[in-house]
């Protein structure tokens, strides 16, 4: 590195320092408003007292530096924080008092108006630190000993009006020094809250992050659970049904040709077999479909049902309610809505129906549902031979009612139920019902 690269290296490093120093002094107002102050007071004893001998004039100027060094050291300047110790409070109010009482009754003429001035900036830092009566007490020593000094220099009258003035100007030090440590106290109170409402937020953001995440793992988890339930159920049902139906075939096939007879039994019991795993996987499929009720009572589910068929079939199609639907338990309710597709279903493919009428009585303690068409019902139907509505029975009587399922005496057909509305028989699967 040459010469002149290193003078140019320490150089910057003077000036980098310089400007970190002076940015750390003038980071507090109270610093700023002393500098300024004493600056000028320095500006006015070199300048405004042009009569004043030379060696006042340089005992002026000393002290008013002394004491703008001890403003512009950080060591010193410290001690207009509140949370410095009494002592060094003590001790820096002291030793800027006695500089200001040497200016201020070494200083002259314009000058020492100037000077004058600076008592404010010392009653001030000492409002800034002390507690308030300390620091009227100090205001008031400091009045006391300004205007015995220019009572002894110039006369008593001019020192009390003096006294007036200096009082006056105190009183508003003291009181806009305390106006704006609250403000600024209320700030930072402010800003404290500011920065903990902050912090509580994204605490509550990191909380609310953890949630989803645990809701996510929780949902995956319940959904391979699911799987693993439907494969099991799968296994264990549907699997059962059909390892009996492939021997029941295998016994079959092996007694064709030799005993016809106790083939057709074997056969007939693999019907019984397959309708059996049929009936299983109507009732899983069921069980994974979501129920028509959620969110509705049964009257809406029925008027929404009816409206879609009437929508797909051009069919003819009412509904009627009689009383005020009493609280249903889940499984007559749905069992009733099954019914009703049913009906419908039956009305319309197996009896050519063209106009359908709903009925729900509702009652306090029972429940009557009859569904009406005008079609031609198949020979049998009424007696229950057609699966769905033997199943639909078989439901109906489990819960304590009743179904009535035949022609009707003035033509048509007519599905009538009854049920109570206490129910306390409830099943897990929602029955799925099709064919008449």
């Amino acid at each position: 590195m040459s010469p002149h690269d290193q003078r140019f290296r320490i150089a910057a490093f003077g000036a980098d320092a310089a400007r970190a120093w002076w940015r750390a002094v003038l980071s507090d107002r109270v610093i700023i408003v002393a500098v300024v102050m004493i600056v000028g007071a320095l500006i006015a004893a070199v300048t405004a007292q042009p009569d004043t001998p030379l060696w006042r004039r340089g005992v002026v100027v000393g002290a008013l530096g002394a004491l703008l060094a001890l403003n512009l050291i950080p060591s010193y300047s410290d001690v207009r924080s509140r949370s410095t110790p009494p002592v060094m409070v003590a001790l820096y109010l002291i030793v800027a008092s006695a500089l200001y009482l040497i200016a201020f009754s070494l200083s002259s003429g314009p000058a020492s108006t100037v000077i004058s001035m600076l008592l404010f900036l010392l009653v001030g830092q000492a409002t800034w630190t002390l507690p308030l009566a300390a620091a009227l007490f100090y205001a008031g020593g400091m009045v006391a000993g300004i205007c015995t000094i220019i009572a002894f220099f110039v006369n008593l009258e001019t020192a009390l009006q003096s006294a007036a003035t200096f009082s006056f100007g105190v009183v508003f030090v003291v009181i806009f020094v305390q106006l704006s440590q609250r403000y600024e106290q209320q700030t930072a109170q402010a800003e404290a809250q500011r920065a903990r409402a902050e912090e509580l937020l994204a605490q509550l953001q990191a909380s609310h992050d953890e949630l989803r995440a645990a809701r996510e793992r929780e949902l995956r988890t319940a959904a391979i659970e699911e799987r693993v339930r439907l494969a099991r159920d799968i296994h264990d049902g549907l699997g059962h049904y059909l390892t009996i139906l492939n021997v029941q075939l295998q016994a079959a096939a092996r007694l064709l040709q030799r005993d016809p007879e106790r083939a057709a039994a074997v056969i007939a019991t693999c019907r019984e077999v397959a309708q059996t795993a049929l009936d299983e996987v109507r009732r899983s499929v069921a069980a994974m479909q979501p129920s028509p009720l959620d969110g509705h009572s049964l009257d809406v589910a029925i008027e929404r049902l009816i409206d879609d068929f009437r929508t797909s079939t051009a069919t003819d199609t009412r509904f009627e309610q009689s009383g005020d639907l009493p609280a249903l338990p889940q499984t007559l309710a749905m069992t009733l809505y099954r019914a009703v597709q049913e009906g419908l279903t039956n009305a319309r493919k197996h009896g050519n129906a063209s106009q359908i009428i709903v009925t729900l009585i509702c009652q306090p303690k029972t429940v009557h549902l009859m569904i009406r068409d005008n079609g031609q019902p198949i020979n049998g139907a009424h007696e229950g031979n057609g699966f769905g509505l033997t199943g639909l029975r078989e439901r109906i009587e489990r819960l304590g009612g009743v179904l009535h399922a035949g022609p009707h005496p003035d033509g048509g057909f007519l599905l009538d139920i009854v049920a109570p509305v206490d129910i306390t028989n409830e099943v897990s699967h929602d029955p799925g019902v099709t064919g008449r």
